[in-house]
């Protein structure tokens, strides 16, 4: 791609564009190596070298041009990728006001780093994805056979008062005191 098509492209886009859009593929030699690599970007956006098994320069970057119009291909084919599921609560948030716990609170009643419950909530996440379960659920969801209820809610899940009591002494600072309440609030409605 030379001067004048990037000139072009920043033209009929109105001045502003994404700097991915005028990467191109293009070929390297390793160190003891009589082969090229192709370097491109994937279906995802990403950069990755790829072996062209070539020996011929130019014949090797035809093939890396060829790979990365393959890749852009499969990009635009692909529908908009899907957001990552987050279970993040922020102030102001629909979240926040329905009365779910932030990652700080659920760590304070935890007694545990919020590090370590945002990779709780990855491999939550994780294993509710690959649950047989769940994915035999979202294809009669996506049939429309999925009839929704109300479950009775079970008496063994209403604490008594002795029971909220020994939860609030666990209790050792404020922050958590105020987990706990948001935590009662959940359980008790």
């Amino acid at each position: 791609m030379g001067p004048q098509r990037i000139v072009e492209i920043l033209i009929e886009t109105g001045g502003s564009m994404c700097a991915r859009t005028l990467i191109e593929a293009s070929v390297h030699r390793p160190t003891r190596s009589t082969r090229w690599v192709a370097a491109f970007r994937d279906g995802t956006g990403r950069q990755v070298w790829r072996s062209t098994g070539l020996r011929d320069r130019q014949a090797a970057l035809i093939l890396a041009q060829e790979f990365e119009a393959q890749a852009r291909r499969n990009r635009s084919a692909q529908r908009a990728p899907l957001r990552k599921p987050t279970m993040r609560v922020r102030p102001g948030s629909g979240e926040r006001q329905v009365g779910l716990l932030t990652q700080k609170e659920v760590a304070a009643i935890m007694r545990i780093s919020e590090r370590a419950v945002r990779e709780i909530e990855r491999r939550a996440f994780d294993k509710l994805r690959r649950h047989p379960a769940l994915r035999d659920f979202w294809r009669e969801y996506q049939m429309g056979e999925v009839r929704e209820t109300a479950l009775p809610r079970p008496s063994a899940w209403t604490l008594s008062r002795a029971e909220v009591a020994a939860v609030y002494a666990l209790a050792r600072t404020p922050k958590e005191r105020q987990a706990l309440r948001k935590l009662m609030a959940l359980v008790a409605s």
